[in-house]
């Protein structure tokens, strides 16, 4: 396949969240349709214009020129509408297994016979899931990180086809992306549990008073050389998102320590839901982590 090649003419992607937009976004920015839905009209008009903002900020590279990839990114009023044409339907819904089911049921029975069916879950094994869709060798889990982030962890269940495997590395490949494929499955992926065990230690020490979120993160960016710190990047993931993730860990072990803490209840009961939404463990759009001489200073 040369590189001018498209692996995918049309990818459809449900839930026009974080996650949706930065998908969108991904396949605009490589010349590839990219069809968006939402049981909310608000959330969809929303994502139009987060998209069509990051595709006006992005290095064009060899892909189309800024107002035609705007062209590229489309709102559908309905999954029927929305996955129809798709050679790659995506589903980026709340974390909730039911839910996902439910949609994921939608998209199996709407989408073309040929066309792959992914979900973006961060937590749910594909094999809770690969049944609802009526076609479980067509089916397997990507998890995408930000916009800035190449890799893109890739987990088939033990019915994935091998050809899907394959279909999915060369789609992501199409998008400039790398895929990192798990070898057998596992509740969370495997690097992504290395992440989890991260996020979960930090949110224990702040809990248990031991640090804050800053300290955690000024510790954390002095020891690594990262720009941003685990509370920092809880942020972007969005504390939501985070909750719901822990509470599924949690639900599937029943281990008390899996439990997210209650401070991190009361913070989504406040709206503070990261950089979405203005206010997390930092303030947005200019967090403390990224002030002059913040990195150095002393808490005393």
């Amino acid at each position: 396949m040369s590189g001018t090649e498209r692996v995918a003419r049309v990818v459809a992607i449900i839930g026009a969240g974080t996650m949706g937009r930065r998908i969108a976004y991904g396949c605009a920015a490589r010349g590839v349709r990219a069809r968006l839905h939402d049981i909310s009209e608000e959330a969809l008009a929303g994502a139009l214009v987060a998209v069509r903002a990051l595709l006006e900020t992005a290095d064009e590279g060899d892909g189309p020129q800024a107002g035609a990839r705007h062209g590229l990114v489309e709102a559908c009023r309905d999954i029927e509408d929305c996955v129809r044409e798709a050679d790659w339907v995506i589903e980026t819904v709340h974390e909730d297994l039911e839910l996902k089911r439910v949609v994921l049921g939608q998209i199996g029975a709407a989408a073309p016979a040929e066309a792959f069916i992914a979900s973006n879950t961060s937590s749910l094994p594909g094999s809770w899931m690969a049944e609802s869709t009526g076609r479980p060798g067509r089916f397997t889990n990507m998890n995408f990180g930000p916009p800035e982030d190449l890799k893109v962890e890739v987990m088939g269940h033990p019915g994935t086809d091998p050809a899907t495997t394959d279909a999915a590395k060369r789609f992501l490949r199409g998008l400039g992306l790398v895929p990192i494929v798990a070898r057998r499955e596992i509740q969370g992926y495997p690097t992504n549990r290395i992440w989890r065990a991260i996020k979960k230690e930090s949110l224990h020490l702040i809990a248990g008073g031991y640090l804050s979120a800053e300290e955690i993160d000024r510790a954390w960016m002095l020891d690594w050389g990262t720009p941003v710190g685990p509370c920092g990047l809880m942020d972007v993931v969005g504390l939501d998102v985070v909750r719901d993730i822990e509470n599924v860990y949690y639900k599937a072990s029943g281990d008390p320590s899996d439990k997210p803490p209650g401070f991190l209840d009361r913070m989504v009961e406040r709206g503070e839901l990261g950089v979405k939404s203005g206010k997390g463990f930092y303030t947005y759009p200019s967090p403390a982590f990224e002030r002059e001489g913040w990195l150095t200073a002393s808490d005393d």
